[in-house]
């Protein structure tokens, strides 16, 4: 078990995941590595030309592609949009799936809800829950 270098750290989505610690981190090989989201030149950190004298060849490969390739899209104005992806995807075609009609009332879904409140008279209190001591039931033996 190993920790990525710190270039990789900060630019890699698989940081410090148990790909990244376990096989790629250990062997240096970049080949858990896959870019984060949303980078761009802009937000990238500096190009790590001090540590280049400690990476491994499939290190430095990457790290110049990645660098070459953000380079390009800054260049030719290509942003790196986020990927949308729905939360839920209805299935109209399917004939389990139900769709709720967005009008529904409180009561439509309960219709007794209406004839429960009513039954009491007006001045009526509605009778307690509550147990006084003489009508907890005893045990009989």
């Amino acid at each position: 078990m190993q920790l990525p270098p710190t270039w990789c750290g900060s630019i890699c989505r698989n940081a410090m995941s148990e790909v990244c610690i376990e096989h790629c981190a250990v062997k240096r090989d970049c080949t858990g590595f896959a870019l984060k989201p949303g980078m761009n030149l802009i937000v990238s950190p500096r190009f790590p030309i001090e540590h280049i004298s400690d990476m491994t060849k499939e290190e430095k490969f990457t790290l110049v592609a990645v660098y070459v390739a953000m380079t390009v899209d800054h260049l030719k104005g290509v942003q790196d949009e986020p990927e949308l992806t729905p939360i839920r995807r209805p299935n109209h075609d399917n004939s389990t799936s139900s769709q709720v009609s967005p009008n529904l009332k409180v009561e439509d879904l309960l219709p007794d809800l209406g004839a429960g409140v009513s039954s009491l008279q007006d001045g009526q209190e509605r009778p307690s829950e509550t147990f006084r001591p003489d009508e907890v039931a005893g045990t009989s033996d």
